[in-house]
């Protein structure tokens, strides 16, 4: 059989055992060639054709130059791979084309190899030593230069360095066409894209201009650098209007990213204490720092203050709502400066995303700059963006309607192409679950149906759409399979709670009748006149009308008629008032075991007395912390503020 030219490759990649593209290339040969060499026989069967000559030839010139690329600089890979400088110099001089000769399967070169495994970087420093002005341009088989691969693994001091070498590397392109720029923006180096961005220069033909600048500033807004994002706007403001290499603004970027801002993000009561009390002044004075001297401020803007764990989480998010915001101010601003440029439809898509995405800032800002959106821009179902807020449930756009003047009741009287008004899609099922609990979400569907209900014409209540239904009609029947889900949940937490409730009770309703001491002849208590006795009897009196409660309104729970407007007010009530008295009632129990502990063994073994007691409040501690969130939601939801209400001073219209 004649010799494969593939067999080296294979030699090579056992001494070596690096990872390469070569890899896969191996084993499809090794899967074409059998120990039998039956793939060669039924190839000697078969006539061959014109194409498979042709097709043939072709492989084998392409494993040639492979073959003889890796062979002949195999010793050179190997010696940059084990970061051996004499070695590798010697190889320079003994051959100086070895320097922009190909030696791996990519075509990448020494310097390639280096940058991308991000040697030491005074082995990098020699390299280039060894290499002139133009050897540090050669490309690989994707047309990327060694600058190129620093951006990709953000090697911020390698690409300094080759920078100083020949500035002509920020200007060159692959075969995409995008720069080292776009490379470490795309894979979130914001070090390296920091500094590229200060010394790539807008000359033609220019990275900031047309598709190609778009797509970097989409980079940018994709990898949450919205610092550099709003760096680049200011410096090419026409960016606003150019449309990337997937046809998206910026604004259309921004609009897919909803935990960007602050109305898109969940928090908690804590996080949302926290949020507000975190303060963005050093970030600011930092950000100046590094606009003013970008080259040797590379990426702290985020570093600053220096907090620990969930405080510094905290400080970022705010930090990258305050820059998102920023960003989205100045796209509007500069897209409509000069209004002729802009597509009939440019914020439509943003404006409708941003709707459903449930990000009021982008909402609102663009109705501030150009407030015809809220009557040009609809869907392809002829529906706006507060058809679209009540569809999806997004209460932060919704509550713009509370900030418009009397021409909101024209806004929202519009039906879409069904035939739906704005109250029938209140009475769609919310297409994503955002509320934890069947139950919890069939209140929150209600809530919505009441809320939209207040503000529509009484004569929406009876319209009915192109399929003859009313809106009560199809929430009734959008609803039905929730309904039941809402009733399985609270009897399931119901008939739990229930057993636990009538447990406390049987056990403080004994204790009532087996004092700690006993009692004296005469009838009364032994420890009548001791403090932690009368801690005793109120605690587990306590206790016993607590955990009654608890049990009376589990039952209630267990017997109601699970109406739709049950789950409105009367069933979270009750679950309300069952978990808080059932949470009390245990308390009290133990209170009052630990009183009892303490009237029996003070006397005798005090030391054994204490750390019991001190036990005793792991219990209540941990039912505290595995019910607590429930009964916030649900207390919150129930008897909390209401989530429709006005939440800024400005009129929109």
């Amino acid at each position: 059989m004649d010799h494969d030219p593939i067999l080296p490759l294979i030699i090579q990649r056992l001494v070596t055992m690096d990872p390469d593209p070569v890899l896969p290339l191996i084993i499809q040969r090794l899967e074409e060639i059998d120990g039998s060499g039956s793939a060669l026989q039924q190839e000697e069967d078969q006539p061959p054709n014109d194409q498979a000559v042709e097709d043939a030839t072709r492989e084998k010139q392409n494993y040639d130059g492979v073959e003889n690329d890796f062979m002949v600089y195999f010793q050179l890979y190997k010696n940059v791979v084990m970061l051996e400088w004499e070695k590798t110099k010697l190889a320079f001089d003994q051959d100086p084309t070895a320097k922009t000769a190909g030696i791996t399967f990519w075509r990448d070169t020494a310097l390639h190899v280096a940058v991308r495994r991000t040697a030491p970087i005074q082995f990098v420093r020699n390299l280039m030593t060894a290499m002139s002005k133009e050897d540090v341009e050669t490309r690989d088989k994707g047309e990327a230069t060694a600058l190129h691969c620093a951006a990709v693994v953000g090697y911020t001091e390698a690409a300094k360095i080759l920078v100083e070498k020949n500035p002509r590397l920020t200007q060159l392109r692959d075969s995409d066409n995008e720069t080292p720029l776009h490379w470490a923006a795309d894979y979130a180096k914001k070090s390296t894209a920091r500094y590229l961005l200060s010394v790539t220069r807008d000359e033609h033909p220019s990275p900031f201009t047309g598709e190609i600048g778009a797509t970097l500033l989409s980079y940018l807004i994709d990898a949450d650098f919205y610092d550099l994002a709003i760096d680049l706007l200011r410096s090419f403001p026409s960016l606003a209007l150019e449309r990337d290499k997937d046809g998206f603004t910026g604004l259309h970027r921004l609009a897919l990213k909803p935990r960007a801002f602050l109305s898109g993000s969940q928090f908690g009561c804590f996080q949302r204490l926290l949020y507000k009390c975190t303060s963005l002044k050093k970030a600011e004075a930092r950000r100046r720092e590094d606009i003013e001297n970008p080259a040797s401020n590379i990426g702290c803007c985020l570093e600053e203050p220096r907090k620990f764990g969930y405080l510094q989480h905290v400080y970022k998010t705010k930090l990258m709502h305050e820059q998102a915001l920023k960003l989205t101010t100045l796209l509007c601003k500069e897209s409509v400066k000069d209004i002729k440029l802009m597509d009939d439809n440019f914020f439509a898509t943003p404006i409708l995303t941003a709707a459903k995405m449930g990000i009021r800032e982008i909402v609102l800002q663009i109705l501030l700059t150009y407030p015809e959106a809220l009557w040009d821009q609809r869907d392809d179902d002829e529906r706006n963006i507060f058809h679209l807020a009540v569809l999806y449930r997004k209460e932060q756009v919704y509550n713009l309607v509370y900030q418009m003047n009397s021409e909101k009741h024209l806004v929202i009287s519009r039906k879409d192409m069904f035939e739906d008004n704005i109250l029938h899609l209140a009475g769609k099922l919310e297409p994503s679950n955002r509320i934890p609990g069947a139950a919890l979400q069939m209140q929150r569907e209600l809530q919505w149906f009441k809320e939209v209900e207040n503000i529509v014409r009484p004569s929406f209540k009876e319209r009915k759409n192109k399929a003859g239904k009313t809106p009560r009609e199809v929430f009734t029947e959008e609803h039905k399979e929730l309904v039941v889900k809402g009733e399985e949940w609270m009897k399931s937490t119901a008939s739990s709670c229930t057993v636990v409730a009538a447990l406390v009770v049987t056990v403080v309703f004994a204790a009532a009748f087996t004092l700690p001491g006993g009692i004296n002849s005469n009838g009364t208590p032994v420890y009548l006149h001791d403090l932690s006795f009368l801690v005793f009897t109120v605690s587990n009196a306590l206790g016993l009308f607590a955990s009654s409660t608890s049990v009376l309104m589990f039952l209630g729970i267990l017997t109601s008629r699970y109406s739709e407007e049950d789950f409105l007010r009367a069933l979270p009530m009750r679950l309300c008032i069952g978990l808080i008295t059932l949470f009390l009632s245990i308390a009290f129990m133990l209170a009052a075991f630990s009183c009892s502990i303490h009237l029996v063994l003070v006397h005798r073994l005090k030391w054994v007395a204490t750390p019991i007691i001190l036990i005793a409040g792991i219990p209540v501690t941990l039912f505290g912390f595995l019910q607590f969130p429930l009964l916030v939601e649900i207390v919150s939801s129930t008897f909390g503020p209401s989530i429709f209400r006005p939440q800024g001073k400005e009129v929109i219209c």
